[in-house]
């Protein structure tokens, strides 16, 4: 495989899941709010690119990078969880609350998006 295929493929197969996950509307079937729920997945993915990049420059190996973006998205779907709960128990009330609901999910198709690329990175270094 080429160079350049080697470069674009993962960011394709990226696409694809994205595609994928907001034809399903995977965040919606996660718990997010059904107004953004496919917003978020096209949020993440743009800062999840900027989060690989980062890790990219930095020479994090793939192996390192999938498993700390890996645990960073379970961590943001948790604070997004808890803000959906403390936001429902106020009935709207708890902006706060609200916001970690919302960025949460952000955070969370950001680490994936990250993770995933990360993953074909790791992938690429040991074929």
């Amino acid at each position: 495989m080429t160079h350049a295929k080697q470069t674009i493929l993962p960011f394709v197969l990226l696409l694809l899941l994205a595609g994928g996950a907001t034809a399903l509307d995977l965040p919606k079937m996660l718990g997010a709010h059904p107004w953004w729920s496919v917003k978020v997945i096209w949020i993440g993915l743009i800062i999840g690119l900027v989060g690989f990049a980062v890790g990219a420059g930095l020479k994090l190996s793939g192996r390192v990078a999938s498993g700390g973006f890996t645990v960073l998205a379970i961590a943001s779907y948790a604070v997004a969880a808890v803000g959906k709960t403390r936001f429902a128990a106020s009935f709207a009330e708890d902006a706060v609350a609200g916001q970690m609901w919302y960025f949460g999910w952000i955070a969370t198709c950001a680490f994936t998006a990250a993770a995933v690329l990360s993953l074909f990175r790791y992938w690429q270094q040991n074929r």
